[in-house]
């Protein structure tokens, strides 16, 4: 670029010597003007040649230089691109392990509430179980105890119709007692004539004694028997006497019951 420019400079003072008329004077100004130009520009040529390897030399330097700076720095970014990785995967594993203890403690705290609570359900439920198994018993007792009170009470019932039956057949035979009785004083009185009749009243008055005596309180011997006593079925005492006796004054049997007869 000084080369140019002083090349330049000198066709301009070239030129401007033509222009004021000194051609001659002008002309010898150049061709010298240049010769001398070009021995000042062989050494400046020979020096520029002398640095231009010494300049592509230091480039290249420059070049490797940075191509080891930046092979070195690819090499720092992958080591520390590894050890962020690394980095990474380590905590995503200790944070897993982390979740996984954790969800491990709440499994089991879980687990041990239900226990707990299946335990308290269990217990209540034994409990109920052992209460509803009792008022069960309790039931099946109560049922037991009303089956033998029906049976008693049955047999009660067939005790007191059979004696009922008794009643009605031993009432019968003593209605039909006294009707026998009354028809034979009536027969008596009618067909004897009157001589006979104080030994037909005599008579009379034997089986009426006789009944007297059959119906007479066995115990007292001076009251009419009112009282039937059972089992036997005796109809033998009074009232009075009945209340103080507790076996048959005729066989000796014990007394269960008594039921006095209404005998007109």
């Amino acid at each position: 670029m000084a080369i140019q420019a002083q090349l330049y400079s000198d066709n301009t003072g070239f030129l401007d010597s033509g222009g004021n008329g000194h051609v001659n004077g002008g002309f010898n100004r150049f061709c010298f003007g240049h010769q001398w130009r070009q021995l000042q520009v062989q050494p400046q040529q020979q020096q520029l040649q002398i640095q231009q390897p010494e300049n592509q030399g230091l480039c290249f330097e420059n070049n490797g230089e940075s191509v080891l700076f930046c092979q070195t720095m690819v090499s720092q970014v992958e080591e520390q691109r590894r050890e962020i990785d690394q980095f990474i995967k380590s905590q995503n594993e200790r944070l897993r392990l982390l979740l996984q203890e954790q969800r491990k403690q709440q499994v089991a705290a879980m687990a041990e509430k239900l226990e707990s609570k299946a335990t308290l359900l269990l217990s209540q439920k034994d409990a109920e179980l052992v209460k509803a198994t009792n008022k069960t018993m309790e039931l099946q007792n109560l049922v037991n105890k009303l089956e033998m009170e029906n049976q008693t009470w049955r047999r009660v019932a067939q005790e007191n119709e059979a004696m009922v039956v008794s009643l009605n057949n031993t009432l019968g035979q003593l209605q039909q007692q006294n009707l026998v009785g009354c028809c034979f004083n009536n027969g008596v009185d009618d067909a004897e004539s009157c001589c006979e009749e104080t030994e037909e009243e005599e008579k009379n008055r034997g089986f009426v004694g006789t009944k007297t005596m059959m119906m007479v309180c066995k115990c007292c011997n001076s009251r009419s028997s009112c009282v039937l006593f059972l089992p036997c079925r005796h109809l033998c005492s009074c009232k009075d006497c009945a209340a103080f006796l507790d076996c048959c004054p005729v066989c000796s049997t014990a007394k269960k019951a008594s039921i006095e007869a209404l005998i007109s």
